[in-house]
């Protein structure tokens, strides 16, 4: 074992240096990949804009909340820009269930994206939701879309279509997303 001085940023930082032969040739070396993910989410806060408990990644920047007049909807991006979390709250006209309120989400989707096109869509009964993922101009969403009444919420981790993957980054904002609970409103009235 060698123990090397290196300056850095004017500090002298010992660095352990072992040379072995065989290197990691063992299996008793374990590589760490690049990718590894080095946050996590943040504590659950409870966010009103969007009527839920939120907990986005730790690092990530929360976007201007965007605020339409039927919807808010916050978003928290990724380092590289490349992955989001994200939550749209929205007010029905009427009472109407998941499948008409899908249709609204991707017509809505084609509209500020030019394109929206069904990727995978299933009941979660567990979830007490809808689970789909579609395709805009732009994103990959993979939605968990709660209706309530008069309310709903999709809450979603996407991706750029145009871009490299981070799987790291996406394993977080699905995190986040599944840790979200939507109905702060509802939760404070019991």
């Amino acid at each position: 074992m060698q123990v090397l001085p290196v300056r850095l940023d004017g500090r002298v930082i010992p660095i352990i240096t072992v040379l072995l032969l065989g290197g990691c040739a063992s299996h008793h070396c374990a590589a760490v990949p690049a990718t590894a993910p080095t946050t996590r989410i943040s504590a659950p806060s409870a966010n009103r804009d969007v009527d839920a408990y939120v907990d986005p990644p730790l690092g990530w920047r929360m976007d201007p909340l965007k605020v339409g007049s039927r919807h808010t909807h916050e978003v928290w991006v990724s380092p590289t820009g490349r992955t989001a979390y994200g939550i749209i709250h929205f007010s029905l006209p009427l009472p109407v269930g998941y499948d008409l309120v899908l249709w609204g989400f991707l017509r809505e989707m084609e509209r500020s994206e030019g394109d929206a096109r069904m990727i995978d869509k299933r009941w979660d009964q567990d979830l007490a939701a809808l689970r789909f993922v579609a395709d805009g101009g732009r994103y990959r969403v993979r939605v968990n879309l709660f209706v309530d009444g008069w309310q709903g919420w999709a809450v979603y981790a996407g991706s750029l279509r145009n871009q490299p993957l981070m799987p790291d980054e996406l394993a977080l904002a699905e995190l986040a997303r599944e840790h979200t609970v939507v109905g702060l409103s509802a939760e404070n009235s019991k």
